[in-house]
């Protein structure tokens, strides 16, 4: 993901025009984006479950629309996003045997169907249309865990919930036009724990954590 990130500023840096005329990135943009999500979170569950069991890849998008100020070769502003995610039915389970009632099955889910976030971004002019930059900020996310049980005394706990978080990342925007830009941008999702299972021995842990990689197109008022 990583490698992928880079490459893509390296040939970005590559594509930019030596020649090109001054530009001027202050103003309003809003745009469309498509790209990967990389979920991971953290499992604090039984041993025989793992975290890597809850991972996943899947294809998300959406839009987002921001405001820049240019103050020489510095560029900086706030953007806003709303991505749907493909991040559905990761699930996990595990049989307990007991010596009365025989095995039961403990079966676990999460998902993440949406993020939205509000950041600050501020980066620096390579060239007049090649621009570098971070961002920051916090985001909401609709989050989905259950915990079930089979057996005399088994039973469901569903959490649906909406968590605020934070969002940091980078990425890189060419001007390819005097209207028009692309970028790529990697964006890391950070939220506070949901628990299901009820408040016994039962009880587990998901920590929602997931990354973004996404390419834009965006157009400049």
């Amino acid at each position: 993901m990583i490698k992928i990130f880079y490459a893509t500023v390296a040939l970005a840096a590559l594509a930019a025009p030596a020649n090109a005329q001054d530009g001027n990135w202050t103003g309003y943009y809003a745009g469309a984006e498509l790209g990967a999500g990389f979920s991971r979170p953290g499992f604090d569950g039984p041993s025989s479950v793992g975290s890597s069991d809850f991972d996943n890849t899947a294809f998300i998008g959406g839009v987002y629309a921001g405001h820049d100020w240019q103050a020489g070769q510095f560029v900086y502003g706030g953007v806003a996003n709303f991505d749907f995610l493909g991040f559905h039915d990761q699930n996990s389970s595990h049989i307990v045997t007991d010596p009365i009632f025989g095995g039961k099955t403990h079966s676990y889910n999460y998902d993440v169907t949406w993020v939205a976030s509000a950041r600050a971004r501020a980066g620096f002019l390579a060239s007049d249309q090649f621009l570098l930059y971070g961002t920051g900020g916090i985001a909401v996310a609709r989050i989905a865990a259950s915990s079930s049980t089979t057996g005399i005394f088994g039973g469901t706990d569903n959490v649906n919930t909406t968590k605020v978080g934070g969002a940091f990342g980078a990425g890189v925007e060419y001007a390819f036009a005097s209207q028009w830009s692309l970028k790529t941008e990697y964006v890391h999702y950070l939220f506070s724990d949901v628990h299901v299972g009820g408040n016994g021995a039962d009880q587990v842990t998901f920590k929602p954590s997931f990354g973004t990689l996404n390419f834009g197109i965006s157009y400049h008022f």
